[in-house]
């Protein structure tokens, strides 16, 4: 019997790019449901970027490109950078199915100054709030801040104000209620390559840790990929997103009734 070849992601970023490249090979399982998904977490967004007066985004972490795409179909001026190069060499494909031009580029937090090439009104990440470290929040901050026009602003979701790290204790446990510990996707086929994925999940001090194993079968052989993810990451009070935002510079951070963190530059 041959052996089977596993692999470990060695860190977030890479099984960041593992989950994409195998979400962008089974879509035609998800992406319909993934569209109404997206459609409703933008939604309570929109007023909100009309009231700020909103023309040009960066969609900061945008994955495959949904939220980017939906954005440009709302007439907003859009591009989207992601950490991942599976992520960014399939968004665009995405973006041309649904006819919108959009400019998706590579980009780590720390090299946005570089990569990006214009400054924009609004930054908006759904990661800001799931970034690892706090040294690497600061960085993010710094770099996020140095893109944006004058009175431009970062928005990202958030806690409450008022959460203290007792109250994020009880998040992470109402999460873990309603979180499966243990999951497995039909296989799916396609071009000779048979992909099943197993979902292991875990709760840990920092929210749910959830371990997407890949079984791929190809020509006859067996391979494992292992990637791990905290979804949802539940670290960050609202002290801690106040004190880096200020130290970087912007000169207001405020919440809104939608549980969005606003920081002014």
């Amino acid at each position: 019997m041959s052996k089977i070849k596993i692999h470990v992601c060695s860190n977030e970023l890479e099984s960041w790019d593992t989950i994409w490249k195998w979400k962008w090979f089974t879509r035609d399982v998800w992406e319909n449901v993934y569209w109404k998904e997206e459609q409703a977490t933008l939604r309570p967004l929109f007023p909100l970027l009309h009231k700020l007066n909103i023309k040009s985004i960066l969609d900061c972490s945008c994955g495959l490109g949904f939220k980017t795409i939906l954005f440009a179909k709302r007439g907003f001026e859009v591009e989207g950078s992601d950490g991942s190069p599976n992520a960014i060499k399939y968004a665009p494909q995405l973006a041309k199915e649904k006819r919108v031009k959009i400019r998706f580029f590579l980009s780590r937090y720390e090299e946005l100054g570089e990569k990006c090439k214009r400054k924009y009104d609004c930054v908006f990440s759904d990661n800001f709030d799931e970034i690892e470290t706090y040294k690497y929040m600061k960085v993010a901050a710094k770099n996020i801040h140095s893109i944006l026009n004058n009175d431009g602003k970062l928005i990202f979701s958030a806690l409450p104000p008022h959460f203290s790290r007792k109250d994020l204790k009880k998040v992470i446990e109402k999460e873990w209620r309603k979180t499966k510990r243990f999951d497995v996707d039909a296989p799916y086929e396609k071009d000779g390559i048979r992909v099943t994925r197993i979902e292991v999940n875990e709760k840990t001090s920092e929210g749910i840790l959830e371990n997407n194993i890949f079984l791929i079968e190809e020509h006859g052989v067996l391979r494992v990929e292992i990637a791990q993810i905290m979804n949802p990451r539940i670290k960050w009070t609202w002290k801690d997103y106040y004190k880096v935002l200020k130290e970087a510079g912007f000169s207001e951070v405020y919440s809104t009734k939608e549980n969005f963190a606003v920081a002014i530059k």
